[in-house]
């Protein structure tokens, strides 16, 4: 199997984490109780009811905010999966 590209998987990943956030912010601001409902099917019994939007509303300043956050974070994540990928890959009788 190839190398991965750190540079390309983190962007990649990047892009992926934007493309999601901001799907995320829309699904709030269009269906706030469904996306919350949504969310909540994830956890298990835990209620995130506390953390409607009502409480504190979207701002575009904060969508922005949180988008760059999770594409840095996706960037992160994807080049340090390539980097232990490639790693691991190099390591005889890992694979």
């Amino acid at each position: 199997m190839d190398r991965i590209n750190p540079w390309t998987t983190g962007f990649a990943l990047a892009a992926t984490f934007a493309l999601l956030n901001a799907v995320c912010a829309i699904a709030v601001t269009l269906w706030p109780q469904g996306t919350l409902d949504f969310f909540n099917a994830w956890f298990h019994g835990i209620s995130l009811a506390p953390l409607q939007v009502a409480s504190k509303p979207l701002t575009v300043g904060g969508v922005l905010y949180g988008l760059v956050g999770v594409a840095a974070t996706g960037f992160a994540v994807g080049a340090v999966y390539a980097v232990s990928y490639n790693l691991i890959r190099r390591c005889p009788g890992c694979h």
